[in-house]
């Protein structure tokens, strides 16, 4: 059986006792050394930057129930702040224990991260009512972590391909996100559009008819899209890398490097064509001009009520409900080119252990709490997230909010596994965003279009 299955038995935890036995020290009467050796106070750092805290911190709680020796601090930090924090913190010596990091960020952060061990010591401490007052048990625990077997026939496949390097695993995530599509209803409805598009085709058509311009000055009022720019959409990369897919034009190769850039004629003229089919968004030349780049973030415009479609992850949902929670929208899943074979994105974040941590013990088994155990359907119940782990996901199939991520998990995966993510996509977003841009008399366009091609690609092979 799994040990995702295995539960420890049933015990009477009285917190209020916890409490004292924490500020005496559990100096207690009858505790022998080697009982008060494995209840020595552990405290853990954990830094954040998009897991839902207070998802986090409950589940946490509950751990530390039958842990009251164990003080865990979780800090949730920006994303500018992120890096450069935990650079200057390692470097005093200061640094968090435990990590939570992008699926792309792990070749990056490799070298500052812990391997996880085949096993983890754990201490339960369970204190019992008697006739004379109370009895405090310390039961010293060996918890088996994942395997990399267990990672293929436990997790989704996305998960074994970004979390192990080097025959390692560095990581385990809460959950796991995919692109879907976000639709404005009361926008279709004024458009006259009664049902929302079933393919790529039938988005195109609906996008026009949405998209409403100023009479005066030509520029876009109302967009029927956030698409076709790089800098203000997100996911531009994911997108543009899984319309490669579903065209079945190589975007990376097994190695990880790109090769877009095509390697003969007929693979440079697919190439071509397929940005041109997402830029054509953004290119005031073409019927299907909705957006620009001098527009506003993405999702930002979407919550103004200002956007027809948008295309998301799971977590913008709640994003969406937050910021404009009489938005009248729906969700579907990503359209595919061909429905017997989807591909999708996988985005999402990874827990995982710092090699300078003084208490790698107590952090994997953690982690392994969090993110491979009962309590990691808890996370996933209290913050409507995808699951990583298979055995969730026909449940989370009966959501309907959640139908439309959960339905593409088993089909998503990375397209980058380098060492610099944000190159990466600074490079992709720079190339939208230069594609439409006239050439020079002397350069034609379909050479420069191809340059621009070659330079992505190799600005993202440098990151390898």
């Amino acid at each position: 059986m799994s040990k995702l299955h295995k539960t420890i038995s049933p015990l009477l935890l009285i917190s209020g006792i916890f409490a004292l036995l924490i500020t005496a020290g559990f100096g207690c009467k009858g505790m022998t050394t080697a009982e008060k050796q494995l209840t020595q106070p552990i405290k853990l750092e954990y830094w954040t930057i998009f897991d839902d805290v207070d998802a986090l911190r409950a589940n946490i709680n509950n751990y530390k129930i039958s842990r009251p020796y164990l003080t865990v601090n979780v800090r949730q930090l920006s994303a500018d702040e992120f890096y450069p924090r935990l650079i200057e913190a390692l470097a005093e010596d200061k640094g968090p224990d435990i990590i939570s990091i992008r699926n792309r960020w792990l070749k990056e952060y490799e070298s500052k991260l812990a391997p996880m061990p085949a096993t983890a010591g754990d201490t339960l401490v369970t204190v019992t009512k008697t006739q004379l007052g109370t009895n405090t048990t310390v039961t010293p625990v060996s918890r088996s972590l994942p395997t990399i077997g267990q990672l293929d026939s436990e997790y989704v496949k996305a998960v074994k391909q970004d979390v192990v390097l080097n025959n390692k695993i560095y990581g385990l995530p809460l959950s796991l996100d995919t692109l879907a599509v976000y639709y404005n209803k009361d926008l279709l409805d004024r458009a006259g559009i009664a049902q929302p598009p079933k393919n790529w085709v039938e988005f195109q058509a609906d996008v026009k008819k949405i998209t409403k311009y100023d009479s005066r000055t030509g520029q876009v009022t109302q967009a029927g899209a956030a698409l076709g720019s790089g800098k203000n959409v997100a996911g531009v990369d994911d997108i543009l890398q899984v319309i490669f897919a579903q065209s079945k034009v190589p975007f990376v190769n097994a190695n990880g490097q790109a090769v877009f850039a095509g390697g003969n004629g007929k693979d440079q003229s697919a190439a071509t064509n397929l940005v041109n089919f997402y830029t054509d968004f953004a290119n005031p030349s073409r019927d299907t001009y909705t957006w620009n780049n001098q527009m506003g973030a993405s999702l930002d415009e979407f919550v103004s009520g200002k956007v027809g479609f948008l295309i998301g992850y799971s977590y913008h949902h709640s994003l969406i409900k937050a910021r404009a929670p009489q938005l009248n929208f729906g969700v579907l899943p990503l359209f595919q080119l061909d429905p017997d074979n989807p591909v999708n994105a996988a985005n999402y974040w990874v827990s995982a252990v710092t090699a300078k941590s003084k208490n790698q013990n107590a952090a994997w088994s953690l982690i392994d709490y969090l993110t491979h155990s009962k309590a990691t359907k808890d996370y996933l119940d209290a913050t409507g997230r995808p699951s990583a782990l298979r055995v969730y996901l026909s449940a989370q199939k009966e959501n309907s909010a959640l139908l439309p991520f959960v339905s593409q998990v088993l089909v998503a995966q990375s397209w980058y596994h380098g060492r610099n993510y944000d190159v990466a996509l600074k490079a992709v977003s720079d190339m939208v965003d230069s594609w439409i841009i006239l050439p020079q008399k002397a350069v034609g366009v379909n050479d420069y279009r191809q340059n621009l091609l070659n330079q992505t690609a190799a600005k993202i092979n440098q990151t390898l």
